[in-house]
């Protein structure tokens, strides 16, 4: 038997051994029900009162927004915009629109459409003050800003902000999926005794290393598909994909990223399954270190908060720590704010945002833990 044909075996046992666990098949009937359930009571859809205005919130679309809606929208609406029902709706979205720039305390007529693009500038501006730019960084957002066209066209973005909170998801959906199914991959050998039967077999050293980390990989890619799959299809099917073609100043008015809610959706796919990976990766790692499944599984979960607590609470003036920390929580990157992260990585005027840099640094730490993982595993055989 070739290597070839033995590594196929082995990643076929590892596969068998991973789907036919009864565990497994009780978590996919629960994360199956649970994605399609998420897909039919999506993000501001479901309710009477949602149906019966939807249309109406899509009379101004593809409009403007100047003097001239913005006056209409004053004329519908109370003084501060506060009280809206079916007679004047339409208005409503875009009236938090102008309140995610101006003060929310001043009357709607206070504000006239330069006003608002004058304040959304210099809001933007304060932004890129407090993360503390370099001169580079700054002029890159600067002329990012111009390619943005103004004024910004409004439309309304419903069933699309269904879609990102779908995505947003994912890691942390997959995050209890990859643990308790990954997380005895190496470790249940020790804990069950039987990796001195794998050692003295044929392979039983780097091919087998080579079959778990491929059928985790595989496995996982996967059920992020089938999981993401069935929720962002019965969300596109039920409520369609309206917004779509919208800029993403629709809904982040303060970023000067110049993309389509389609694009940032494209993108924001890439970076969950970056990071469904990386947990993958790290969960096979940790779970070779440890060679103990409960061990292995508090500390991806603590792992997982720490950063998501680091990446919140340690401040600006600690760049380094603070962006690569925020760089490192999959449930921020993959979140429509990563859009107001204005610290970008790269040097002598070429930068990448972190929108496209994180799924690099996921793919290139998951690929320097599978190296590192490959010794441990021989060290351990070894031994």
């Amino acid at each position: 038997m070739g290597k070839k044909s033995l590594f196929g075996t082995l990643f076929y046992f590892e596969i068998k051994k991973i789907f036919k666990n009864r565990f497994t098949v009780i978590l996919l009937i629960v994360i199956t029900a649970y994605s399609l359930l998420q897909g039919v009571f999506q993000a501001e859809q479901m309710g009477d009162y949602a149906n019966r205005t939807r249309e109406l919130k899509m009379a101004i679309d593809d409009r403007a927004i100047d003097d001239l809606l913005l006056d209409e929208m004053t004329a519908a609406s109370d003084e501060y915009g506060v009280w809206w029902n079916e007679t004047n709706c339409t208005y409503q979205a875009l009236c938090d629109w102008v309140r995610k720039i101006v003060d929310y305390g001043k009357p709607l007529a206070d504000y006239d459409a330069d006003a608002i693009y004058q304040i959304r500038q210099d809001t933007i501006r304060e932004g890129m003050e407090l993360c503390a730019l370099t001169e580079g960084e700054e002029q890159y957002w600067d002329e990012k800003e111009a390619l943005v066209n103004k004024p910004l066209v409004w439309h309304s973005f419903d069933e699309v902000f269904g879609l990102f909170d779908i995505v947003q998801s994912m890691p942390l959906i997959m995050l209890f999926v990859i643990t308790l199914l990954l997380s005895q991959i190496f470790a249940g050998e020790v804990k069950d005794k039987t990796d001195p039967l794998l050692r003295c077999t044929r392979g039983g050293w780097g091919i087998t290393y080579v079959a778990k980390i491929s059928a985790a990989v595989v496995s996982i890619f996967a059920l992020t598909v089938l999981f993401g799959g069935i929720s962002v299809a019965t969300s596109l099917l039920l409520w369609g994909s309206n917004g779509w073609n919208a800029m993403v100043q629709n809904l982040m008015p303060l970023t000067s990223v110049s993309l389509t809610m389609g694009q940032f959706f494209c993108r924001q796919v890439l970076v969950a399954f970056a990071a469904c990976l990386f947990l993958t990766i790290i969960t096979c790692f940790l779970s070779e270190c440890f060679n103990n499944p409960v061990v292995v599984m508090g500390a991806v979960f603590g792992g997982f908060l720490l950063i998501l607590a680091g990446a919140r609470e340690i401040p600006m003036t600690m760049r380094p720590l603070s962006q690569f920390l925020y760089l490192l929580s999959p449930i921020d990157m993959a979140s429509p704010n990563v859009l107001y992260e204005f610290r970008l990585v790269g040097f002598e005027g070429h930068y990448l945002t972190a929108l496209q840099f994180s799924p690099i640094m996921y793919v290139g730490i998951s690929v320097l833990a599978v190296v590192a993982g490959y010794f441990v595993y021989l060290r351990r055989n070894v031994v």
